[in-house]
């Protein structure tokens, strides 16, 4: 199990959701990675609504007013 961390601040969809995919696709099940973001559609529905039918383990928490982390353990 390795952590990985993913910052897509300033960045917008699809591009968050495309980073996230894309940054998947290199880890291994147990890998966990760390999304900061500062985009609320991405961390409250785009992201969140991929991960659930890809099957992955997350939790999306609110850092401060406009920037979440999304904690993602690969399946």
């Amino acid at each position: 199990m390795t952590e990985y961390k993913l910052d897509i601040v300033g960045k917008v969809c699809p591009y968050c959701l495309l980073a996230v995919r894309n940054k998947i696709k290199e880890l291994s099940p147990g890998d966990i990675l760390i999304v900061k973001t500062d985009h609320p559609p991405a961390a409250n529905d785009t992201i969140p609504t991929d991960l659930k039918k890809k099957g992955h383990k997350f939790n999306s928490i609110l850092l401060e007013p406009g920037m979440w982390k999304i904690t993602i353990t690969i399946q």
